[in-house]
């Protein structure tokens, strides 16, 4: 027996991010040019992240649009979990170009190259206004699903690293020192991976089908047995389908199935306004069924 209730990203979230994306992809052409004329790799650093920040972008917003569609005959649950291929997809696309950065800053120790300072400045400073323009579009959204926010994650990072560019633009322009060029590139790379890493762990334990990190299996099982009729419970999972949509399945012992119908109103009550799960599966069965329960200790 089962109750269902989805929750998706609405209409709202799409405006957002193609605003988002459209700002984004302006200012990936204007760094890429001025960091190609200045001669500054912490720029062109910054100008790969927002090319991975639009890919994002569009990334978010296909996998929004398509986890809209109905389901089908082969895929019973929709395709709620294109969302959360997106955010893993957006991960890996981060470390890719930290990579790329962090080679290209140690050539750059090596052979340090004469960088044009004002230039790079001038266009740090715009990819800033940018980026914080961005993050205030999307982050009303970030909380929707863990698809939206990668995306925020995407454009908040690159905002961070803008930040570390102008930082290099001002003590080059100023002291002439051009170590700051890559230094500032390897600080791009490490905001870069703080918040890829925390996103891909997420999109994995999702797709693994792990249970919640912010809910407590044994929790939910003492709060099951204390719903007047039920005995224990056991074999008990949850998972999550797509953000803000936690589904559970498990075995509940009553004392009769005559009161099934009740139970399971209070126990769907209690599961959805303390846990914050609405979608069950539950099997009743009494102790006189053939199973072996793992008890609750």
């Amino acid at each position: 027996m089962s109750t269902h209730s989805h929750g998706l990203l609405g209409e709202r979230s799409l405006r957002p991010l193609l605003i988002a994306l459209s700002i984004t992809v302006g200012v990936m052409v204007l760094e890429i040019a001025a960091g190609l004329l200045s001669h500054s790799l912490a720029l062109l650093a910054d100008a790969g992240h927002m090319a991975t920040d639009a890919a994002a972008l569009a990334m978010t917003l296909a996998a929004s649009w398509i986890a809209h569609q109905p389901a089908t005959r082969t895929k019973t649950y929709g395709f709620y979990r294109t969302e959360i291929l997106a955010a893993f997809l957006n991960g890996l696309t981060l470390w890719g170009i930290v990579i790329w950065i962090a080679y290209e800053a140690t050539q750059r120790f090596i052979h340090p190259p004469a960088v044009q300072a004002p230039m790079m400045l001038i266009t740090a400073v715009i990819g800033l206004a940018a980026n914080l323009g961005c993050s205030w579009v999307l982050r009303p959204s970030r909380s929707e699903s863990l698809n939206m926010k990668s995306a925020y994650l995407h454009v908040l990072a690159d905002a961070l690293g803008s930040v570390s560019v102008i930082g290099a633009a001002v003590v080059i322009w100023m002291t002439g020192w051009s170590l700051a060029d890559p230094i500032a590139s390897l600080l791009v790379c490490a905001v870069i991976l703080w918040g890829s890493w925390n996103l891909i762990k997420e999109s994995v334990n999702v797709l693994l089908e792990g249970t919640p990190s912010h809910i407590n299996v044994v929790e939910v099982m003492r709060a099951m047995q204390t719903i007047p009729g039920i005995k224990r419970v056991h074999d008990v999972h949850i998972w999550t389908i797509t953000s803000g949509m936690e589904a559970m399945s498990g075995h509940v012992v009553v004392e009769e199935l005559a009161g099934s119908p009740g139970i399971l109103g209070r126990l769907n009550a209690m599961l959805c306004d303390r846990f914050k799960i609405h979608h069950t599966t539950f099997q009743l069965e009494t102790e006189d069924h053939p199973s072996d329960p793992k008890l609750l200790s």
